[in-house]
């Protein structure tokens, strides 16, 4: 508590974390972050980075790899499953284990925590139909969609048995 001039009082609650740290003028993050917060961090960046450069990286890999190594068979082979591939989208999307052991990683948690996300169910949904669902406010990387929908870190496999989600 301060007191003012003028003879009240403020209250001035202490910060959450300490203080955070300047270098070279650029300000840090505080150093005793719980490990929870800093995984969420983590999971928000993988995603970001994927993104944004998971296919500059992957071309240019590729590249590198048919022109400049021994591994040419490598994007050939990539570019035959990309080819064979095409179609996918308009057959409903990819299933399968894979696809659920992805969705399940429990780096999607932390990123539903990062924001926080929160699926709600205000309705049973019938497994045997098929819903498009709309997600608004959005924003510019649709992140509560992805959250909720692409991944199963906001517990829709849990919430909606049987029903399996496409984020478009």
């Amino acid at each position: 508590m301060t007191e003012k001039k003028n003879g009240t009082t403020e209250f001035n609650p202490p910060p959450l974390y300490p203080e955070t740290f300047k270098l070279f003028g650029i300000e840090f993050a505080p150093r005793f972050i719980p490990l929870e917060r800093r995984m969420q961090t983590v999971a928000t960046l993988w995603w970001l980075l994927s993104l944004l450069l998971g296919g500059l990286v992957t071309s240019i890999l590729m590249a590198v790899l048919f022109f400049w190594t021994r591994f040419w068979y490598v994007p050939v082979a990539y570019l035959t499953w990309m080819v064979y591939d095409l179609d996918t989208c308009n057959r409903g999307g990819r299933t399968g284990w894979i696809v659920d052991f992805v969705r399940g990683w429990r780096i999607w948690k932390h990123y539903r925590n990062f924001f926080p996300v929160k699926l709600i169910k205000t309705a049973e949904l019938d497994r045997n139909q098929n819903y498009l669902l709309g997600s608004h406010p959005h924003g510019v990387l649709c992140s509560g969609a992805f959250a909720c929908f692409a991944t199963d870190g906001a517990g829709f496999s849990t919430l909606f048995p049987g029903i399996a989600p496409h984020l478009l």
